[in-house]
């Protein structure tokens, strides 16, 4: 009985501490399937203390605030992002990056250290790698 006490002990502490996961600067290394394969990748930072988030998509800066759940620690939603308006040349990957921002509803941590971003089906749409 006192081994199953201490890991449920264990494991609500984890829980406690899930969000802060994502606090610091990720690179994103993958767009709904497809590895990124440029120099200067987009990137992203949390900020879990404010909730807030901001990053490069591959062209322009982006701001916005994440949404979390108590209820399910692997719920995050980002809001729709303030952006800069810059035209670049290659403007795909962003197009890819802000598209799949706007579908994020969990994360999880990857094999490999990395964390998936998922959609409302459970879906892989981001793959961020620490920096």
């Amino acid at each position: 009985m006192i081994p199953a006490f201490v890991g449920m002990l264990f494991s609500c502490s984890e829980v406690k501490t899930d969000a802060k996961k994502l606090e610091g600067k990720w690179n994103i290394v993958e767009v709904k399937g497809e590895k990124i394969l440029k120099e200067g990748l987009p990137n992203m930072e949390f900020d879990m203390k404010d909730n807030k988030v901001h990053g490069n998509a591959g062209c322009n800066i982006f701001n916005s605030t994440v949404v979390l759940d108590d209820q399910d620690i692997s719920s995050i939603t980002i809001n729709p992002a303030a952006t800069t308006m810059m035209a670049c040349p290659d403007m795909e990957v962003e197009g890819r990056v802000m598209k799949a921002l706007n579908e994020v509803k969990s994360f999880g941590k990857l094999a490999g250290g990395g964390i998936g971003l998922y959609d409302a089906d459970n879906t892989l749409v981001m793959v961020l790698v620490k920096k």
